[in-house]
């Protein structure tokens, strides 16, 4: 098992101790009372099954009257949850589901069910949920696109997880390997650790906890420190450092790379810097996106594995959020997009980093969102309060969960810093053997120089990452046949750009500006595409190669062989071209006409003949978006 810090129990105590004076705990109470007779509508049997997730719907809104018996132990509370639970849990429209995701979708439930079983003690909730898992199980699989936390494969792994730590279930353990295994498929390499997302409309894959790289992290290693698998810990410390890279030290935030303007212009698109980007991305600090989820789980990094710049980065996420709580300038309270994610990230700093002035700050937070909501008449002043929100991440349900957390001594495990636990007390087993991941990861990225160095007895080097791994597969391949050199100099410029690789909406909005280009040129006359200017597309490279290392087995004869690589929406793809392709394309440049290609390759005496066979491959190029018109 790897370290975890340990805070001990005396200082816990003394820290849950900092709280509000009376009046303001009465101020608290009595808003508590307020809010749980507005919601119990939601939670009645007629009323349940409408809308059944944990994000806004009636699941979330039980988990917060599970809160309530919690903390005041009203038997009263406790029935109204069993009651609900069990009148959802076991009605039929929840059998059809569209999504199958943790906080918005059917995995849901399952947590539901673990929570209820852990207040109750009755078996039948784990019953249920294995039941539900059975009949979720194809979409659980196969019916999730993205990889996040929030709606995504890491928020599965982590609730399926957590109901193996009670069940002990082998069908369970086998859909936690597929899930963790498709995560090591989804991967990416980046200038600096991996990448999950590529498939979202944004800069680059997100930062931040409900959608981006922390919450990735902290589902990977809430099931790394439960399997003990120093793969998933891998993953997971990979993760985080990928999004350092997008830390911006003037605002003491993580960026926020959701695209939050349709319009960009059209220079923006083909440069595609962070720097042109900013304008474009939002300053926000929430649970979801920013500084405070970001602290979260890199205060669950840090009591795992006690790595040193975590705890750096924690304080930076604190400083911010100290900030944000000081000066409270958006009206919005709620746990997903509002103050709550800083207030439960300043809760738990308090403890693990013992400081009990944090929690007092928590506490403020709180008893702030309370006059707001006297004010205003409203805890979220960017949606309409009517009709009312019942929502634990998007409303009502949330801001009485983060006033109770105001109240309540420290709770390690919340719904926006889940923790797994469980009773079983077998040996757990990892589900990778030392070095198996990071050789699955790298080897994609390097096939065919697998496969030369297995000629020779050698395999891949053991690295940290990808970056180490060149530099020692360099010192490996140095002594090796030129075939072997050559062969990895194809795949190391090949992964260069796969490092390089920035999603979706790069070349989805590059791909429709040059395919809308390529459009008026297509019908121009031969003079016209004469003196134009061409140029290759940022993303699109030349290589030049000895063998053919595109081809898949087989017998390979030395020789010249030319390809364009382009990257793409989906990944990096690889074209073999003929010598008069590679000619063009290598000889394009700003200022150098069509025609002065046609003269490079054939001389003054061209004719039309010549000129038409040049003007046909750089029609194809231009429809295959590999060069485009210089403006």
């Amino acid at each position: 098992m790897k370290p975890i810090l340990c805070i001990s129990l005396v200082n816990v105590l003394n820290i849950s101790m900092a709280s509000l004076t009376e009046k303001d705990i009465q101020i608290i109470e009595t808003e508590l009372r307020r809010i749980a007779a507005v919601l119990l509508p939601a939670i009645q049997p007629e009323a349940v099954t409408q809308r059944t997730d944990l994000f806004n719907g009636s699941a979330g809104v039980i988990l917060f009257y599970l809160r309530l018996y919690e903390h005041y132990q009203d038997p009263e509370y406790l029935q109204t949850c069993i009651t609900a639970a069990d009148t959802l849990l076991y009605h039929p429209d929840i059998m059809q589901q569209q999504y199958y995701t943790l906080y918005t979708g059917a995995s849901g439930l399952l947590y539901l069910c673990i929570k209820m079983y852990e207040t109750t003690g009755r078996q039948h909730y784990l019953d249920r949920a294995l039941a539900l898992v059975v009949h979720f199980k194809e979409g659980i699989l196969r019916g999730v696109v993205q990889d996040d936390f929030l709606s995504g494969h890491a928020g599965n792994i982590f609730v399926l997880t957590y109901l193996y730590a009670y069940t002990q279930d082998k069908d369970l353990l086998v859909m936690i390997k597929a899930l963790t295994d498709i995560m090591v498929i989804h991967a990416r390499i980046a200038p600096q650790g991996l990448k999950w997302g590529h498939v979202k409309m944004s800069y680059d894959c997100l930062t931040g906890f409900s959608h981006g790289a922390s919450g990735i992290a902290y589902a990977l290693m809430q099931s790394a420190a439960y399997f003990q698998d120093e793969g998933l810990y891998y993953l997971a410390t990979q993760a985080l450092d990928y999004e350092m890279q997008y830390y911006d030290p003037e605002t003491l935030n993580w960026i926020d790379l959701r695209l939050t303007s349709t319009h960009l212009r059209e220079e923006d698109i083909f440069s595609w810097q962070l720097s042109r980007f900013r304008e474009y991305a939002s300053d926000t600090n929430t649970w979801a996106h920013g500084a405070a989820g970001v602290g979260m789980a890199r205060l669950y990094a840090w009591q795992q594995l006690q790595r040193p710049d975590w705890l750096q980065h924690v304080q930076y996420a604190l400083q911010r959020s100290l900030e944000d709580a000081q000066l409270l300038k958006r009206g919005d309270f709620t746990l997903c997009s509002g103050y709550g994610g800083i207030f439960f990230f300043l809760l738990q700093a308090a403890v693990l980093l013992e400081r009990p002035d944090l929690r007092l700050s928590a506490q403020q937070i709180a008893l702030q969102a309370v006059h707001n909501y006297q004010q205003y008449g409203t805890y979220n002043s960017y949606v309409p309060a009517e009709p009312m929100d019942p929502g634990l991440f998007s409303g009502l349900a949330g801001v009485g969960y983060m006033l109770l957390s105001a109240l309540m001594p420290f709770r390690e495990d919340t719904i926006l810093h889940p923790v797994i636990r469980g009773t079983c007390q077998q040996a757990i087993s990892p589900l990778y053997a030392p070095g198996e991941i990071k050789q699955r990861l790298f080897s994609r990225y390097y096939p065919n120089t697998v496969k030369q160095l297995s000629q020779y007895g050698k395999r891949l080097p053991d690295a940290a990452d990808i970056h180490t791994l060149e530099i020692l597969l360099q010192q490996e391949i140095a002594a090796l046949s030129s075939a072997t050199r050559d062969c990895f100099a194809f795949e190391y410029q090949l992964t260069a750009m796969w490092k390089a690789h920035q999603g979706l909406l790069c070349h989805t909005r590059r791909k429709e500006l040059l395919m809308a280009d390529a459009g008026l040129l297509q019908d121009g006359p031969q003079d016209t595409w004469l003196h134009t200017v061409f140029v290759p597309v940022e993303q699109v490279q030349f290589c030049h190669t000895q063998w053919p290392w595109h081809l898949q087995g087989g017998t390979m004869d030395a020789g010249d062989y030319y390809y364009l690589v382009q990257s793409h929406e989906y990944g990096i793809s690889v074209f073999p071209v003929g010598k008069l392709v590679a000619f063009i394309f290598s000889n394009l440049q700003p200022g150098r006409t069509l025609q002065d290609i046609v003269t490079l390759l054939f001389g003054q005496a061209a004719g039309e003949q010549a000129a038409a066979a040049i003007i046909t491959q750089t029609l194809m190029m231009i429809q295959q978006g590999f060069i485009k018109r210089y403006h």
